[in-house]
């Protein structure tokens, strides 16, 4: 292989990871909107999700032979297991902040989760990310406050029985990044059996306190779609990304989630952007790009390194996908 095509090779497999995370971190925007139609408890919308997407995920792994191709060490199954843990409990509170506040005050505050995913990958990895990599993060997350109009033009907009809401939202962020950080560490097991794995766990956790569900009403359909949608595809999607890219590019595409959201929901309403949530979507955008386009490549391939190697975790860019 020439150096040339050899170099090009890691540039496709993180252009393809990239991809596949920003289709993921879109289809999450939509997930309010999910979560208002299912009307029902934070805790019946997580087990029935769970129940839901184990049906979709059984097929899809027998499909691509994702069982064969998985190997069950202790440590892939340990942190598998730890990592649903950490999913499940995260699904339960981002539902209650939805029901407890805003999906406003619920967006910003479980948005501080990039925050979290590089300040823990930075410790994992004892290296300090760039000030410029901390600039930009705090770039799109300025940028996040004006989109969904938390702080406006004219002031701050809080309503009141925030904090409680904006908590659920923080601690559920903190638990995605721990989740994140497992999945990046879990070589061997195929993404989309490892979602499996912590769907069953969290079915067996959850359903003895969750409320059966209406199937005369609607309510099912938006919460079997979160199942399929939402768990078994986009799911896969970010398991198989995070094993190819650093903490820093996880943390800053984690952005493209609530700009989406905020499209989303101006759409669906009809309503008109503000000039705040015009140019707080400018600065996701702008901060997004700079951090996965134009650079960090070499800072990200160093992070990567260290990440696998120093930590002793074995992880390899090539992880399963």
């Amino acid at each position: 292989m020439t150096p040339a095509i050899a170099a090009t090779a890691p540039r496709r497999t993180r252009t393809g990871a990239v991809s596949m995370l920003a289709v993921a971190m879109a289809g999450w925007g939509t997930i309010g909107i999910f979560a208002r139609g299912a009307d029902a408890s934070p805790l019946t919308v997580a087990a029935w999700r769970c129940v839901f997407a184990i049906g979709a995920l059984t097929v899809l792994c027998l499909i691509v032979r994702g069982f064969t191709r998985s190997r069950f060490t202790r440590r892939n199954v340990a942190f598998t297991l730890l990592g649903g843990v950490a999913l499940v409990a995260n699904w339960v509170l981002l539902f209650a902040a939805y029901d407890t506040t805003t999906i406003t005050i619920t967006t910003v505050s479980y948005h501080a989760e990039p925050f979290f995913l590089v300040a823990i990958g930075a410790l994992i990895t004892r290296r300090r990310p760039s000030l410029r990599v901390i600039a930009w993060l705090a770039v799109a997350f300025a940028g996040l406050l004006l989109a969904t109009r938390f702080i406006r033009l004219d002031g701050f907009a809080v309503d009141e029985g925030t904090l409680l809401g904006a908590s659920f939202g923080t601690g559920a962020g903190l638990l995605y990044a721990v989740m994140t950080l497992l999945a990046k560490y879990t070589d061997g097991i195929h993404p989309q059996v490892m979602t499996l794995m912590q769907c069953m766990l969290g079915a067996v956790v959850l359903l003895p306190f969750a409320d059966a569900l209406d199937w005369s009403g609607t309510g099912w359909r938006w919460i079997a779609a979160m199942g399929v949608i939402h768990t078994g595809l986009l799911y896969w999607f970010l398991y198989a990304a995070a094993r190819r890219l650093s903490t820093v590019t996880l943390g800053a595409m984690a952005f493209v989630n609530p700009a989406v959201g905020i499209l989303t929901d101006i759409l669906l309403t009809g309503t008109i952007p503000t000039v705040e949530q015009l140019i707080g979507i400018a600065l996701i955008v702008a901060a997004t790009l700079t951090i996965t386009l134009r650079g960090d490549e070499e800072e990200a391939a160093g992070m990567d390194r260290q990440e696998g190697g120093r930590t002793g975790l074995g992880l390899g860019s090539s992880g399963r996908g």
